[in-house]
């Protein structure tokens, strides 16, 4: 379809001149200093839910990592053991989250991520949206319901989401210009931003984006060749992150939490309370930060006047019925870019409001009254948006019992905390404390943790074997002392050798870790000496050296988690890492008084690092080049 102008709607219409200059920035910065207010500057408010579980402590982590001078390649706080780096929701290579790993993360800071991605939203919005119209009060009205919409309210907890979600609005302003200026420049910036959305960690996103580019290449102007090099670019630039994640994916077992998109959620556009979120009396099914949908009571009304439009409607089709349709058959996550649609016929909207009423005035009085509902629904009144408690109160105060209970076991120990389980403050606070546990959140645990989990429920000498000098009770959240404690490294008297993973699972529930080891083949067997011990045990960051002495080739076990990057040395000389008892670590090493030296490095990193680089630096070139008019 050929290009529209946007600059003839404004004539056509006779609208007040834009907003110029730092009018419309000011705008922004007001309405969000009164949206924000009390997340921001509220002594009891604060983040919630993922945000305080998930992303907090991983990126906390991530900061204090780097300002020890490595990467976080591994973390031995949660789940026994976990491969950090590897999981894109930390978000650890996404250029807008660096200034904070740089000063430290803490809970206002993950706050301050959020505002300032609604200011990118808002922004990018308003660019898009004031180019395709070429009238300022209806693209600012346009821009609020979405930067300050149902979706950015529901999702505070969900940063990554949250994060990619700002950026469409940009991925399609530069694209809007790559059919008006500079091709090759804007192409490349389209790229970035394309590439950041994945950097941001939701990879989900990040392809729903670009299906969002592709249906609104589909209504301006299709540029296939181009749209490839963006895509394939994109990725390139963000293989730091897939690529790792990939084995992250073959090796876990991914919590399904996704909610596809109901009629319940769609009544929430017209009535913020139509699942009773508002009132406490939930009414919708599965997770409610997936129902929650309104962004203003005269978006909808907007979007039905711009229909009359004949010019409008097969890019609502697009815009707003494809992303629909991918909400509904999988997850009202993707709803951003439909929500964006809706936004751009709201905007048209107004100008065919002030046009059918010959009101000049009315596009300034609906950026008011989107600002004040919004403002109400979706953060002063909303459970969803924030927290109305201090951090202190929800999760710091756990957090220092669990500092006073970790100084009471020796190093190399873990305590025992039950799956999902928040006594001490987030699921995720050993990461925050440095204390060791087998417990903590991730949608992306390891399937074999999980498995022995499971086993553990029926089988609770498994507790011993993962070194848990302390134990919590799910019952009444006692915390006591586990008498069968297992050390960190050890040898078993007898090694068993299993067929495959299921057969492995299927022993754990008779296993007694203390006296066999189960090895997963292919695995040769050995003469375990029963004399075998281990003299000295220090856990790192990242791993593990041990001293032992052995009379003849035995199996060591370590009580780490298994994960493919491992890598296992006696002496300097290479040893294969095993998986021992369907979910840990351990090693052949050979007779005599030796240390063995167990590292982990992420697999496909360095290439991706690399990759990603020089795509980085290629993009870097191309869009600051100066545009050939």
């Amino acid at each position: 379809m050929a290009r529209q102008k946007g600059s003839s709607d404004a004539a056509a219409t006779g609208t007040p001149a834009p907003l110029s200059g730092w009018r419309w920035g000011a705008a922004f910065a007001f309405i969000l200093l009164v949206f924000y207010w009390s997340p921001l500057l509220a002594p009891d408010a604060t983040i919630q839910w993922n945000a305080v579980d998930l992303h907090y402590p991983a990126q906390q982590f991530f900061s204090d990592q780097l300002k020890a001078g490595h990467l976080p390649h591994w973390t031995n706080y949660v789940l026994a053991g976990f491969p950090v780096l590897s999981d894109p929701q930390t978000g650890g290579f996404y250029p807008l989250n660096w200034p904070f790993f740089l000063v430290g993360v803490s809970p206002l800071a993950i706050q301050i991520e959020i505002v300032l991605h609604a200011l990118i939203a808002l922004s990018g919005a308003f660019l898009l949206l004031r180019r395709l119209t070429g009238h300022a009060p209806a693209a600012l009205a346009g821009a609020l319901s979405y930067g300050l919409g149902g979706y950015f309210a529901s999702h505070s907890s969900h940063v990554g989401m949250l994060q990619a979600a700002a950026l469409l609005p940009w991925l399609l302003y530069c694209y809007e210009r790559a059919g008006v200026d500079s091709r090759v420049v804007w192409l490349a910036r389209v790229a970035a931003v394309a590439g950041c959305c994945f950097l941001t960690g939701s990879l989900s996103s990040g392809v729903v984006a670009l299906v969002a580019l592709v249906l609104f290449a589909a209504w301006r102007r299709l540029d296939a060749a181009g749209l490839a090099a963006v895509a394939l670019a994109s990725l390139a630039l963000a293989s730091v992150v897939w690529l790792p994640a990939i084995t992250l994916w073959s090796q876990s077992q991914p919590e399904r939490f996704f909610s596809p998109l109901s009629l319940g959620t769609l009544a929430t556009l017209l009535w913020p309370n139509a699942l009773g979120i508002f009132t406490g009396i939930y009414q919708g099914h599965g997770d409610l930060t997936q129902t929650y949908l309104y962004s203003g009571l005269l978006l909808l009304p907007l979007a039905g006047f711009a229909l009359r439009r004949r010019d409008i409607r097969l890019p609502a089709a697009l815009l707003i019925g494809v992303p629909l349709i991918l909400s509904l058959l999988h997850s009202a996550d993707h709803f951003f870019a439909a929500a964006l649609g809706l936004s751009i016929l709201a905007a048209f909207g107004v100008i065919e409001a002030e046009t059918h009423w010959r009101q000049e005035w009315l596009g300034f009085l609906l950026i008011g009254l989107f600002a004040l509902d919004l403002c109400a629904c979706n953060s002063w009144y909303n459970p969803l948006a924030y927290a109305r408690t201090s951090y202190q109160a929800m999760s710091g105060e756990g957090e220092e019992a669990l500092r006073k209970v970790g100084a009471t076991f020796p190093q190399g120990y873990r305590i025992e905390i039950p799956p999902r389980f928040a006594l001490f403050g987030s699921m995720n606070s050993p990461m925050l404390t440095h204390v060791e546990s087998s417990g903590g959140y991730n949608p992306l645990s390891l399937a074999a943790w999980r498995d022995y989990r499971t086993a553990a429920l029926k089988n609770e000498r498994l507790i011993d074997g993962v070194s848990a000098a302390l134990v919590v009770s799910p019952k009444d959240e006692k915390v006591t002392g586990n008498e069968g404690v297992l050390p960190r490294a050890y040898f078993a008297p007898e090694v068993v050798g299993v067929a495959s993973p299921a057969d492995s699972r299927g022993r754990l529930e008779m296993l007694d870790p203390a006296r066999v080891a189960l090895v997963q083949v292919p695995f040769t067997g050995v003469h375990q000496d029963p004399q075998a011990r281990v003299l000295s045990t220090t856990v790192t960051e990242q791993g593990a050296r041990v001293q032992y002495s052995a009379a003849s080739p035995s199996l060591l076990k370590v009580t780490n988690a298994y994960y493919p990057g491992w890598q296992a040395s006696v002496d300097g000389q290479a040893v294969e890492v095993l998986r021992v008892d369907h979910a840990l670590i351990g090693a052949v090493v050979p007779a005599g008084q030796h240390e063995v030296v167990f590292a982990f490095e992420t697999q496909h990193f360095a290439f991706g690092a690399a990759v990603s680089g020089l795509a980085a630096l290629a993009l870097l070139l191309l869009g600051l080049r100066r545009e050939q008019r």
